[in-house]
C-alpha cells in the first residue's frame, strides 16, 4: 500500500498504470470490484470482475489490473485466475463462484505479463496470465 501524499508537497508525474516489462513475475491480488460493461459491445450490462494485481518487479509492486467478464465465454479466465490463485484445481470444479471472489483478495500467484498491440490503432495492451500455482512440497519437519 502506498504512502499518503502530503497536500503542501509536490507530485512527480507517473501514468495511470505503471508500465510492466514482460516475463513471469510472484503476484498478490490487492483487491477486486463489481462492476458491468457498458458500451456498445455484445457484452453490454454483463457483470464484471476487476481484479487488481500487485506485480512485483525488482522489488517493487506494481498495481495493475485485469477486467473479467463474468460470462460464459469468460470461464477460461476466471478458471485461470482461481487455478493460478490455488483456489482451483486445474480440471476440477470450482465450488463456489461467489466465496472463490469475496477470498481473492490477498491470495498470491504468478503471472506472465505479455504486450499486445490493438488491432484499430498503435495502443499498446498488458495482458496478464495468471499461471498454474504449484503446490509446495511439504518437508516434514518432525
Amino acid at each position: 500500500m502506498g504512502n499518503v501524499l502530503d497536500l503542501d508537497g509536490s507530485l512527480d508525474y507517473q501514468e495511470q498504470f505503471p508500465d510492466i516489462p514482460e516475463g513471469e513475475y510472484d503476484a498478490r491480488i490487492d483487491h477486486v470490484e463489481n462492476t458491468r460493461i457498458d458500451g456498445d459491445s455484445k457484452y453490454n450490462g454483463n457483470p464484471c470482475l476487476v481484479v487488481y494485481v500487485n506485480v512485483n518487479v525488482q522489488g517493487s509492486d506494481l498495481q495493475t489490473r485485469e477486467n473479467i467478464i463474468l460470462n460464459d465465454d469468460f470461464k477460461w479466465k476466471l478458471c485461470q485466475l482461481f487455478v493460478g490463485t490455488g483456489q482451483q484445481k486445474k480440471g476440477e470444479p470450482l465450488p463456489n463462484l461467489r466465496r472463490a471472489i469475496n477470498e481473492l483478495a490477498g491470495q498470491s500467484c504468478r503471472v506472465k505479463v505479455v504486450k499486445t498491440k490493438g488491432k484499430k490503432d498503435d495502443r499498446v495492451f498488458t495482458n496478464l496470465t495468471f499461471l498454474e500455482k504449484k503446490q509446495q512440497a511439504w518437508g516434514g519437519g518432525f
